[in-house]
This record gives structure tokens, C-alpha cells and sequence, in this order.
């Protein structure tokens, strides 16, 4: 049956489907008078009669031929719609839309693929399309043959976005012909205009002739968001793309020196005042402070400097130091800030300054000079 035939109208006419129109009128006037039930006693006479009525009621009307030559592009026999009452089809919100396509899909789970086939625009693609791959790349990789199965589905699902296919050229024909029979003539040449994109040289001489006798000459210039198949392909790796950037966060962050870290909890520890010309924590800070029951007859607070440092006047790098610390030098932790990178410490002359957590190691290092105020327990 020939491609532009799909229910057999020429064929049953006996003409050609390039016949004008006065050929088809003359063969349908010479078919139905032979397959007239009132002279014809051929057990098939009724059934033909009808078959010639119904193709010649169809291929009489220019523009009712031309409909039923393009859905024959793209529909078989088995599947062609009614005509009169075609299906208009909407996007995912139900909504008449200038740029619909469709879209295929590979999901897999439990090792098993399953296919989509949606109609939606550009935008609701975009989230179909990176839903699929989260679920993928989350999901796709279990069950028995799961890595290859998902390796295939992903591969797929990149190639199918590229809106050129004849599914898409079916919908863009469907649309225009329904839109047509609901007398939406904008609509209809919208979307016979996208249809001859895709159409073949063949083709596309159908569809001229069809926008001809559309005769629609839209009062400004129509604008279709474009069908961005690059876009749909980078959404398939965005989710990856997330989990390899947190991780490279997160090592760059475990990375860094324990100072640079805590920076920024420092920050809330920095409120001075002066006093002889010294920067000094304020009250509010003094009060942020947690006291120990520091003792100096007890070896309970007692620790060492793990590292050459500097003692600060406040639980800050930014205050004033207070004097320098030296490696294995023992004292006596008075306080600390709330987050603990900060601790009060008590030197040998009684002094008390702050040290940062790193330089902190519980226990006595050097010994104690005599009469010192960090232990007087000896």
C-alpha cells in the first residue's frame, strides 16, 4: 500500500495519488455505478459501494485529501486515527503549546530498562531529562548485569534528545492536521512550518501545498523556543557533576591547615579594648570564657606547648601578643573559648594569656621553675 495511501482511498478509486481532481471524480462516478447494490448482485457489492463513497468523500475536498495524504505519512493502516476527531496533543500541564516534542527515555531499575516516550516542551524536558539521571546514576547500577544494563540506558538517553526523529515528525504532522479540524489555523501552520524541518524533498511538497491552502499570513513573527539538545545532554551529568564537586570540597577542606579551619570561628572572639596601649579582650569577651577550677596546688589543668608559639592577650591571632611560648614550656589552662580552639593558659609569672588548640597537649613538659605560678605543689 503505498505510503500516501494509508486506508487504500486511491487504491480503491483506481487512481493514482498524484490524480487531479477531476480524474478521482470521474473514476468515483464510474466505480459507484458499477458497485451499485441496485444492479450489481456481487456478494461484495454493499461493502465496495461504501468503500468507494467513503474515499471519494475524502478525496474530493483539496484541503480534506491533503490532510488525509499527510497523516498517511505517517501512520499505517492499522493505526490511523479518526479523522475529524483527532486528539490534540497538549504539553504535561494539558496546555496548547507552539513547540512541543517528544521525548524517549531509558529508566533503569533492578537491572531492568524501561522506556518513556513523552510529549512535553524544552523546559519540562529538562527536568524529565535530569529526573531519569538522577534515578540512574543513583539506582541503575544493581541488580544482575546492572552496570551494563545502565552504561547502555545512559548512552541511549544522550542520544535521544535530538529532536529529529520520526516520532517527532509524526506529532508535528498529527498536530498540524488536529489543529486544523478545530479550525486553529495559527496553530495548524505552526506546526505544518516545524514539520517541513524534518520533512524529506517528497514530503515537503506535500506540505507546502498543505500551508497553501492553510492561507494564514501571521501578523508578526512567531517565536518557538528552540529544542536545546546540548542542554538536555549537560543535564544528564549535572547530578555527577555535584557529587565529584562536593567531594573535591570537602578533601580541599579536610586539606587545609587546622589554623585556616578554625578562622572563622575565631572571629567571634575579637572585641578589645586598650589598656596601656595594649589590645585586650573586652568584658563581653572575658564573659564568653569558660573558667576551669584551676588550682595551683593541682596537676589536674596542667599542660605543655607542643611547638614554639605565641601567647596572645586575647583568643585571637589579632590581639596583642602577649609574649612568645616555647616548646615542651608547661602551664596551667585556666579557661577556654566555648568552641575550645581558643585556651586561657597561666605562665610562670602569674600572667594569664590565650594559645590556640593546636599548640595545647595535656600534661607537664619542662619542668616547673621554682616559685613558678603555674604549680606550686612540689
Amino acid at each position: 500500500m503505498s505510503k500516501t495511501d494509508a486506508l487504500g482511498y486511491y487504491k480503491v478509486l483506481e487512481v493514482a495519488p498524484d490524480a487531479d481532481g477531476s480524474e478521482i471524480k470521474r473514476q468515483y462516478y464510474a466505480m459507484a455505478k458499477f458497485w451499485h447494490p441496485d444492479h450489481n448482485e456481487d456478494s461484495r457489492a454493499i461493502e465496495m459501494f461504501k468503500k468507494v463513497s467513503l474515499a471519494y468523500d475524502t478525496l474530493k475536498d483539496t484541503k480534506s485529501r491533503l490532510q488525509y495524504d499527510l497523516l498517511s505519512l505517517v501512520y499505517d493502516e492499522n493505526e490511523f486515527p479518526t479523522v475529524g476527531t483527532l486528539k490534540i496533543y497538549k504539553n504535561q500541564k494539558d496546555r496548547d503549546d507552539k513547540a512541543l516534542r517528544v521525548l524517549r527515555q531509558h529508566k533503569v531499575k533492578n537491572g531492568v530498562i524501561t522506556e518513556s516516550k513523552d510529549i512535553c516542551n524544552i523546559y519540562e524536558a529538562g527536568n524529565m531529562v535530569l529526573g531519569t539521571a538522577i534515578n540512574n546514576w543513583l539506582s541503575g547500577w544493581w541488580g544482575k548485569n546492572g552496570i551494563k544494563t545502565n552504561i547502555s540506558a545512559l548512552l541511549f538517553n544522550l542520544n535521544s534528545v535530538y529532536a529529529n526523529d520520526n516520532d517527532n515528525f509524526k506529532l508535528l504532522i498529527h498536530n498540524a492536521v488536529a489543529y486544523d479540524q478545530e479550525h486553529n489555523t495559527e496553530m495548524a501552520w505552526v506546526y505544518a512550518k516545524q514539520a517541513l524541518f524534518l520533512a524529506k524533498y517528497d514530503e515537503a511538497d506535500l506540505l507546502n501545498s498543505y500551508i497553501n491552502t492553510l492561507d494564514y499570513h501571521p501578523p508578526k513573527k512567531i517565536s518557538i523556543p528552540a529544542w536545546n539538545a546540548t542542554e538536555l545532554r549537560r543535564r544528564q551529568f549535572l547530578f555527577p557533576f555535584l557529587i565529584v564537586f562536593t567531594m573535591a570540597v570537602l578533601l580541599i577542606m579536610l586539606s587545609l591547615p587546622q589554623g585556616i579551619l578554625s578562622s572563622n570561628k575565631q572571629t567571634g572572639y575579637y572585641e578589645t579594648r586598650i589598656i596601656n596601649g595594649y589590645e585586650v579582650p573586652s568584658d563581653t569577651i572575658e564573659r564568653k570564657i569558660m573558667k576551669t577550677d584551676s588550682d595551683e596546688y593541682s596537676k589536674e589543668f596542667l599542660a605543655h606547648l607542643t611547638d614554639d608559639c605565641t601567647i596572645y592577650y586575647g583568643p585571637d591571632s589579632r590581639y596583642s601578643p602577649m609574649t612568645q611560648g616555647k616548646q615542651g614550656q608547661t602551664v596551667r589552662i585556666s579557661g577556654y573559648t566555648p568552641d575550645r580552639s581558643w585556651y586561657q593558659v597561666v605562665i610562670d609569672n602569674g600572667e594569664k594569656g590565650y594559645v590556640a588548640k593546636r599548640f595545647i597537649e595535656k600534661g607537664i613538659g619542662n619542668e616547673i621553675p621554682w616559685r613558678s605560678h603555674v604549680y606550686r605543689g612540689n
